[in-house]
Parts: structure tokens; sequence; C-alpha cells
């Protein structure tokens, strides 16, 4: 589509003038205006000269859009969901060829719930290089768009008068050319939101441009609400009754003269180059090269294909990688060669390996509720096999394998798990928007943590074949009742970035917790618990600053510092080790293996066994012990009968009885009466037979 039919629709133009609206004009705009259209389903479209889209992943959707620009976004039970409104183009032209392109947005918020992530500003994309990119001035999310947004941060800028956090991302997946693309992501993100104002776009493109980031011919540039959930689903609705995008100054395209032209020929001189040498051909001068010559390895190999610390005669060797496909050779000279493909982060290495002198044994461990087995840290370290009976889950599932509780739970994607009497698991997801498997100790929600015992977990983690991943759970998980609370220690996460301030609605700060720093939130939720759907709840979080792949998490250690803050735990109804990832885009892949995993106590309290007050041979028939000071009214071989509310229970065993159901004297009563019994004394209001 032509500029001038853009330029002449967005905003009425007199002698190539722009007619001037004062920004108060339109922040202060409640009403849309112009013909209009609904969409209730996935649609790109046009009304005028204006182009639209409504796309959602799920739930109950639609948007409207009105000729003047303006439109009303509202979702239901949304994943992921996007209205925007603005101009297309033909992707013939840039940015600088078009001119100078702003735009103008007021937004009004109404109902939202459940906003985990949400991009309000301009959006749009380029092609030739393909690049989507986003300008955010505002967000329908508890929390600003974090860092996780891109793999590569820039820094803050002021752009337009206001300050801008620049990422920039590489991302495979969906595009305007089709799917399974590899593309770049822009963001400009604004410090401080704002519900009304003026997008200078082109501002944000010539930084962008400054710091090295290539724009290419113009798709399109419109006004963007997106909002998604990494829970259920989010619901509310974004109405903008105005949105423009308009350009100004736009080049004036010269018409030119034929004119005659003369052919000129060009003589091409072919100048003599220097040789250049391939690979292994005449090696480079070195002085006291010799091992710089090296071409060939030396004695014998070994050839390792998966994470692998070995020794191959002296020498020393560790073959790591967190995905991709890799390999390393090591031979027993000490070189090696060392084979990646597709990984996030690979290392070989070779040499000396050198004696430590060995910590004192750790504190003892138990599988699950058993007797302690001592040991090392460095053992479960290096444990590289499950090992015991196993079950394979491809469908969601909780269930049990010997002494171990745990689940399988995914919203969508092919997923497995498969989890070991030993409590190691492994999760494996493919194109999965949320997945979750966990392995470790199932209660009965009668006890709370401090009558349960001091309780900890062994964890190695080993990750592969990551891919796409917005946010991530590694560590501790599980839910106590009276009060609901759904708790998470996150030690590790699958994601590029650390979880950030989003996971919760108040945030307690940094804390020391068993002798690493965590970042403490509190988060009240309504939706999905082990108490059924729809259900309001806490949720605890306690998130380490410092990723870790293996180590001790002492779980009774934040339950103390969250109950020190003021949150409440009740009765435990699990402990596990967890593994979960999601994707707020098109669905996350890979494996989280855990080859060593058990959540166990120590010190549990011992219950003290309660010495019923009476005959064991008397409860034995279904009777209870009487209250205390109860009168033996018959003796047999199963003990002391008492008669109590019209019911026969047993009297204490150390009531004695003397004669006739009465009770011996306890101290030296004055003897007020003799028969063929013996003396009778009077102590507490009763008859007593003086022994």
């Amino acid at each position: 589509m032509k500029i001038s039919q853009f330029v002449t629709v967005i905003l009425s133009l007199t002698s190539g003038t722009l007619a001037k609206i004062e920004q108060s004009d339109f922040c202060s705009a409640k009403k849309h205006t112009g013909e209009s259209v609904k969409e209730t389903s996935n649609k790109v479209g046009t009304i005028g000269d204006i182009g639209y889209e409504l796309w959602s992943d799920s739930g109950d959707n639609s948007a409207t859009f009105y000729s003047d620009g303006s439109f009303s976004c509202s979702f239901k039970n949304a994943k992921d969901y996007l209205c925007r409104s603005g101009l297309s183009f033909d992707s013939t032209k840039t940015h600088k060829e078009i001119g100078h392109i702003y735009a103008d947005f007021k937004l009004v918020k109404q109902d939202i719930k459940d906003v985990d992530y949400s991009y309000i500003g301009i959006y749009g994309w380029t092609r030739k290089p393909l690049v989507e990119y986003y300008v955010v001035d505002n967000w329908l999310s508890q929390y600003r768009p974090g860092d996780w947004v891109g793999n590569k941060k820039f820094g803050d800028f002021e752009i337009d008068g206001a300050e801008y956090t620049v990422y920039e991302n590489t991302r495979t997946g969906p595009s305007i050319d089709g799917d399974n693309v590899t593309f770049k992501q822009y963001f400009s993100i604004r410090k401080e939101a704002r519900d009304c104002g003026t997008i200078d776009i082109t501002a944000h493109f010539k930084k962008w441009e400054e710091l090295g980031l290539t724009l290419g011919k113009m798709h399109e540039a419109k006004v963007l609400g997106e909002a998604g959930s990494i829970h259920d689903g989010t619901s509310g609705t974004a109405d903008f009754p105005y949105a423009k995008v308009y350009i100004k100054d736009a080049p004036v395209e010269e018409v030119p003269e034929p004119t005659e032209t003369v052919a000129e020929t060009t003589e091409i001189v072919e100048q003599p180059t220097e040789a250049v040498t391939e690979a292994v051909t005449e090696p480079v001068e070195v002085e006291q090269s010799d091992f710089c010559s090296a071409k060939k390895h030396t004695g014998e190999s070994v050839k390792e294909t998966s994470n692998k610390v070995g020794t191959i005669g002296d020498i020393g060797y560790e073959l790591w990688s967190d995905s991709g496909d890799n390999s390393a050779t090591f031979y027993s000279d000490g070189s090696f060669s060392c084979s990646f493909k597709n990984a996030k982060d690979y290392l070989c290495r070779s040499g000396l390996s050198f004696d430590k002198p060995t910590e004192a044994v750790t504190e003892a461990v138990t599988e699950a509720v058993t007797e302690p087995v001592e040991v090392e840290q460095s053992d479960f370290c290096s444990a590289k096999k499950h090992t015991g009976e196993s079950v394979k889950e491809t469908s969601n599932k909780v269930g049990t394998i010997g002494d171990i509780g745990y689940e399988l739970w995914s919203d969508s994607g092919d997923n497995s798990a498969t989890f070991y009497s030993d409590g190691s698991f492994s999760c494996s997801f493919k194109n999965a928007k949320d997945y979750l498997c966990r392995s470790g100790l199932s209660f009965d929600s009668t006890k709370t943590h401090k009558e349960i015992g001091h309780i900890y977990a062994d964890f190695k983690l080993v990750k592969q074949d990551i891919k796409d991943v917005d946010y991530s759970y590694i560590g501790i998980y599980g839910w106590t009742r009276e009060p609901l609370v759904e708790y998470y220690v996150v030690d590790n996460w699958l994601s590029q970035y650390r979880p950030g301030d989003w996971v919760g609605n108040k945030k307690y700060g940094d804390f020391e917790i068993d002798g690493a720093e965590y970042t403490v939130y509190e988060n009240t939720r309504t939706g999905p618990s082990i108490d059924g759907d729809n259900v309001t709840f806490k949720q605890y979080f306690s998130i380490r600053k410092e990723a870790r792949d293996c180590g001790t998490i002492d779980i009774t250690a934040h339950f103390e510092k969250w109950e020190e803050l003021g949150l409440t735990l009740g009765k435990m109804h699990e402990a596990k080790v967890l593994g979960e990832a999601g994707s707020i885009h098109d669905g996350t892949s890979g494996t989280a293996d855990f080859p060593y995993a058990k959540v166990y106590i120590k010190d549990a309290p011992v219950e003290e066994v309660k010495e019923e007050s009476c005959s064991p041979k008397i409860l034995a028939q279904g009777y209870s012990c009487c209250p205390k000071g109860c009168r033996v009214y018959e003796t047999d071989e199963d003990g002391d009968w008492g008669y109590v509310d019209n019911e026969w229970c047993g009297c204490k065993v150390d009531y004695k009885i003397c004669a006739k159901g009465y009770p011996c004297c306890k101290g030296d009563s004055e003897i007020y009466l003799v028969d063929e019994d013996g003396n009778w004394g009077y102590e507490d209001d009763e008859w007593c037979l003086l022994a």
C-alpha cells in the first residue's frame, strides 16, 4: 500500500502540513469513532486503511477494531493473547524512506486478572533482515517486563524524553515468513509505565541502529496490546479509545528526467595475489616450536560422548555440556580434541589432578523416612546412573514407586518422565507450554514440619538439549494444608534468566539461608490446587541468587525463615525435588535429568508411647480407661473394672482395691469401723480400708 494512502487517513494533511492534535485531546478520549468490526477468532484484516490482527492460543476472546485506528481487546482464560492496530507496509522501504513514524495511544485497563507478562506499546516486523520489534510503554502484568525478554542487554538510555532499557534477542519460531524461522527481536522497555502519550517510533529505531541493531524494510508498525499467563489463563479488557500510527516528514520522491547515457567500458586488470596456505599445507615457522608444529595426537585414546570425569594413564580429564550433540577424545599424552554442536555451554579439559584433603563426612541423610545413611556430597554429585526399579509415565499421573511419591503434569506437548525407586528421576518434554515432574516424600497432612523433623534434599541436575524455556524452577516443591500453601525453594532454572519479581505480589528481600543468598516472595493465587480448582491460596518462594547443579537443600531452614517473616505453614502434604519448565511462546523442549534426588528427614521427634492407665486386656476388648479416681466395682483376670456414665471401663492400674470395691486408705486415717474385711477409715468423702 502506498504511503500517501496512510498519511491521508491517519491525520489530515493540508499542503503537506500535519494537522496539530494536542496530547490532552486524545488523552481525554472516551469513545471509539468510525466504522467497526468485531473479531472472535484469529484474524489478520483491514478496516479502511487500518491494518489489524487478533491472535490467541486459547480461551474465549475477541477484539473490536475501528476505522479511526482505535480498538478494544477482550480476553478470558487466554494463555497468550494479542491484538494490534495501525499501519501495514509492503516491505519495500526502510523507515528512513517512509518518514518519521509516531503513534498516539490511550490505554484503559478493565478487570485485569492473572496476567504474568504483558506488552503495551508499539509492535512490528521488518524484512531483510527479518526483525520483530517492540517499544513497550506499559504492561497489564504487575511487574515490568524484565531481563528475560532478551539474551543481550544493552543498558538504559534516554529515548524520546524517557528512560528505556534496550534488549536484543535471537529467536527461532513462527514469524511473518513462516514457522521455525530464526530472527532477531529488539525491545525498548520504558522504566515508568504510562497510560497515554505519543511514542516517537523512529527515535527508537535510530537508537537501535546507533547500538548496531540493523532494521530492514518495514512490514508494519502497530499499537499493541498483549497479555499472557504461565498458569491457567489471563482475563480482562485492554481498551484503546485512541490509537493512531502516523507519518510526518515523508520524503518527497523525485521523478528523474530522462537523460542520455553514454556507455563506459571498464578494463579489468588482474592483480597478482600472494599465495595463501590452507589448513595443513606448509607450516608457518615458529621459533622453538616443536610442539607448536604438532599435527597428531599420540598414545592411547578414549572418546566420551556424554558428561564424564575420568582418567587415561596419568591424565585427568572431563567432558561437560548442558545441551547439544557433543563429544571429546582424550589421549594418554595429554592432548585432546573437543567437538560440539548446538551446545549452550560446553567444556572439555585435560591435565593433572591433585589430591585434596577430604572434609569430614557430612551429616547423615535418610532415604524417605528410614534410618540415615552417611553420604558425602561428592558421592551423589558424581552420580551418573539411576538405580532401582523404574516406571515411565507418558501422561499426567500422580503415583508412587516404593516409598517415593511422584507426579508428571503438563498442559500440552509430547512429554514423559521416568521415576526410580531410589528417588531419582528424568523429565523429558517436547513442545510443552507448561511441564513439571517431581519426586520425593508424600505426607498425610496431619503433622507440621516441626512434628515431622528436619527435612533435607540432595539433588543433582543434568540439562540436556534445553530449548525455548521462558521460565523454570528447579529445586523443592510442596504443599501444606491448614493453611493451604504452595511452596518453592528454587536452586536452579532451565531458562536463561533467574525467576524474577513477577513470581510474587510481595517481595520480602534477600536473606542468607542455608549458607547462600535467596530472595523471598509471597503471592496470593486463585486457581487449581491439591484441594480442587478455583481455590485461593498462598505461595511462598525462596529463589537462590546463584544457580547450582548439585547440592543439599536444607528445606527446614527455608521454612524457619518464612515463619520468621510471618509466613504461616500448615500440615505437610509433600516435599519433593522439582523440575518445571514453561514457554510463553510456542512450547519448550529438552530433558532435565536428576540422576540423584532424595528427600529425607533427620532428627525426627521421638513420639512418646502413651502408657494407658488401665489394663491393656480391657482395652483389647473395646473398652476405654475410666477417668481418674474411678471406683473399682469388679476385678477379674483382665483387670480392675469401673462403671462410669452407664459404661464399663478400666480403672487405673495403680488404683489399688482393698475390698468390695473400696480403695485402700492413702494416709494414716483414724479407724472408724472394724468388720470381717478389716479396719475402715474415711478419706476424701468416702470409706477406705486400712491396710
